[in-house]
């Protein structure tokens, strides 16, 4: 049984019962840094006694030395001795970088990419020491990761920061953290204009924390609060069943709120009457909740068969929009939407209102998938006031589903900006199924802007969410993202090997190729670039058959059409892809593929240029930064280096200051007037991660290794 953290209330007075004496604020606040932790609290008190660092007088505990005792550190070190050697590394490193990582720069620090370092990530979490609220990774009681930053020696400590600092300033990787997290002596104003506070000493882990509290929960959102939901706006069942506690507590919740509901709906029946029709209802809907996609299609389908009553009852609507989401998931778009559409048009007044907003959402993100996205967001406003008058964390589930309607629609500031709003009002609020899904938009967010630091980030936070929430249902849009992410650390050379395992399921997935409308065409293009025609030709096969057994819906057919394109080299095919998507995204997708096609034939090379130009302006429009430094890669690789008549320039094409292309010279000018990678992109209109990939060019052709001597190449002979 999880018994959760003690409140801090409860930790200060079972400190004061130990110590037989208040404990003064520097004390108090040592007790507030085990987060809750009844085993910590006792061996801290104990631990400070023993080594004389607490002194009791006039019913009075002042703490005397901030050392982390002894016993702490030995516990902490029995916590570490019980994982992985990767494991240990990662939290030994992490505690001694400060309160809270990225976790790519970790993985980066350990020469590791963060799809690789997965295993291990989930090792940590499912410990127990590490922990994801809102934006940020970090312990779940900053006394142990002081304690594991004392296991090392100051000296290391020192380094493996002065590392990250240089890591951190190198890719930009600069993430505000949210004021209630940081580890701070001083109350903290959460204010965006807040000057960074200067880097701790070495010697710093040792010595107690002073943070400031973590929020504690309250009891949250009950389980119908979290389970409905998450049944109602999954495209899959859960792998396993709900947890017998779990299940109990949906049950009685059920209860409680049918019967408040009815008993305003249908005040003339009897009390005994009542209880035997909302028995019915709850059971029914319980069953729903089922593992496995035939059990739960059966369950479905025998609610809707042995009812009798009004079409608007609570289990027959669950039932309805659970047949919907099914066949959805199985690719049978019509029946999908044909069963969501009954479901809304059964609301009625037996249908208790928290059902409402989330069978109007289940509705608009199909239609959103189907590239209908006037009436997904029209379904989602109306979602949106009705899950405003519920309140806590039903009001996070419009923003989040409106946050995936605008990125499907490629307006990518709106879709993050939705997303964030709705993750907020989540982690206040105790809306745990739906972190996730506004990760995943974040995750895709991020790779489309070509920040894939922030990618990396978002997707360990996405799996640490996912494991963290029993009432998460498994979604196609974490692995999709997580697969992007792992085949751009991965590059070609390994990318047939990671689609065949880990992320096989994705080739020939019906879900994903209609929520994601270019996802079909990646796929070949990674395929490709590896090399693996059998793999480009398997994930051709399946589009062309889901776009065939749903041939209402003509964005399956161009998602298609794009995907044969790309792996037969047919111009026409991707010219009318690109003009016949109906995400811009998608669109700009098709024209660079085009563009790149046609650029490598000699007789088409005007053709492919201008078709490149079209994508980079589509692009552009839309926010895409990643893609259009993609195509003016492209591009800088087709052209080389400016042509010239000089032998001696010729020769030295090569190295040096002429070998720079001309995007290279303006990044090591900004550079070498002292402006950071972040900066340097938003003069040159790239992504962080790109302006790095120059530095690493200029660096080579110029035989230097730092910043400092671009400035000094520049003054003394460019």
């Amino acid at each position: 049984m999880d018994l959760g953290r003690l409140s801090d209330g409860t930790s200060q007075a079972m400190a004061a019962s130990l110590l037989g004496a208040t404990p003064d604020p520097r004390l108090a606040a040592a007790v507030s840094s085990a987060g809750g932790n009844p085993l910590l609290v006792v061996e801290l008190i104990r631990g400070l006694r023993e080594e004389g660092l607490v002194e009791i007088s006039r019913g009075r505990a002042e703490l005397l030395d901030e050392r982390v005792p002894r016993r702490v550190r030995d516990l902490a070190q029995q916590w570490l001795d019980s994982l992985s050697d990767k494991a240990r590394q990662l939290l030994q490193v992490a505690a001694a970088v400060g309160g809270s990582f990225m976790v790519m720069e970790v993985a980066s620090m350990l020469r590791e990419t963060t799809a690789s370092m997965l295993p291990t990530l989930n090792e940590a979490l499912d410990s127990g020491l590490l922990i994801c609220p809102g934006e940020q990774t970090l312990f779940q009681h900053e006394l142990i990761r002081c304690a594991i930053a004392a296991t090392l020696p100051a000296a290391v400590r020192q380094a493996l920061r002065q590392d990250m600092a240089a890591l951190s300033s190198q890719h930009c990787l600069q993430v505000p953290i949210p004021p209630e997290f940081l580890v701070t002596g001083s109350p903290v104003t959460a204010t965006p204009a807040s000057p960074a506070r200067p880097p701790a000493s070495a010697d710093a882990p040792s010595r107690l924390p002073v943070p400031a509290r973590l929020p504690v929960p309250s009891d949250g959102p009950g389980a119908v609060d979290r389970l409905l939901p998450a049944l109602l706006m999954a495209r899959s069942t859960r792998a396993q069943p709900l947890p017998l506690g779990l299940t109990e507590a949906l049950r009685t919740g059920l209860s409680t709120a049918l019967e408040s509901h009815y008993a305003l709906v249908e005040p003339t029946r009897t009390r005994s009457a009542r209880a035997e029709h909302l028995g019915t209802i709850t059971r029914n809907t319980v069953s729903l909740f089922s593992d496995g996609t035939e059990r739960t299609t059966a369950r479905a389908r025998a609610v809707l068969a042995g009812h009798r009553g009004r079409a608007d009852e609570a289990d027959i609507v669950t039932a309805t929009v659970v047949m919907s989401n099914l066949e959805w998931a199985a690719g049978n778009l019509a029946e999908g939407l044909t069963w969501a559409r009954r479901a809304v048009e059964s609301l009625g007044p037996a249908t208790p209102p928290m059902w409402s907003p989330y069978v109007r959402m289940a509705l608009a993100t199909k239609l959103s998938d189907v590239g209908r996205f006037e009436e997904a967001e029209e379904l989602i406003e109306a979602a949106g006031t009705e899950a405003e008058a519920l309140g806590g964390p039903h009001r996070a589930t419009p923003l989040i589903a409106r946050a995936r309607v605008l990125l499907q629609s490629s307006r990518l500031q709106e879709a993050q900006a939705c997303a964030q709003s709705g993750l907020e009002i989540a982690a206040r609020a105790g809306g745990g199924w739906v972190v996730p899904v506004g990760q995943a938009v974040l995750i895709l967010v991020a790779l489309r802007r070509g920040d894939l630091a922030s990618a990396s980030d978002y997707v360990w936070r996405c799996r640490a969410a996912v494991g963290a929430d029993s009432t998460v249902f498994p979604s196609i849009h974490f692995d999709w993202g997580e697969c992007l992410v792992a085949t751009l650390q991965l590059g070609p050379h390994r990318t047939s090997e990671v689609l065949t395992t880990t992320y096989a399921h994705l080739l020939t997935s019906p879900q994903l190729f209609v929520e994601e409308a270019a996802a079909a065409a990646w796929l070949v293009r990674l395929a490709l670039a590896a090399d693996d025609i059998p793999l480009a030709t398997t994930v051709v096969t399946a589009a062309e058959r889901f776009a065939a057994a749903n041939v209402g819906h003509p964005t399956l057919a161009v998602g298609a059409l794009h995907a044969r394109g790309l792996l037969e080299r047919n111009s026409d095919a991707l010219r009318q892809a690109a003009r016949e998507h109906v995400s811009p995204c998608a669109g700009a997708l098709a024209e660079e593929d085009l563009g790149i096609l046609l650029s490598g034939r000699e007789e088409t090379g005007a053709l492919g240029a201008a078709a490149l130009r079209s994508a980079e302006r589509r692009f552009a429009q839309i926010g895409s930064q990643g893609d259009t430094a993609r195509i003016q890669a492209f591009r800088e690789q087709r052209q080389g280096p400016p042509p010239s008549h000089a032998p001696r320039r010729a020769e030295a094409a090569t190295t040096g200051w002429e070998a720079l292309s001309e995007t290279e010279r303006s990044i090591a000018l900004l550079v070498s007037d002292g402006l950071t990678n972040r900066q340097v992109a938003r003069r040159v209109s790239l992504s962080p991660h790109t302006v790095n990939y120059h530095l690493r060019a200029i660096f080579r052709k110029l035989d230097i290794s730092s910043r400092v001597e671009v400035a000094r190449h520049i003054v003394h002979g460019a």
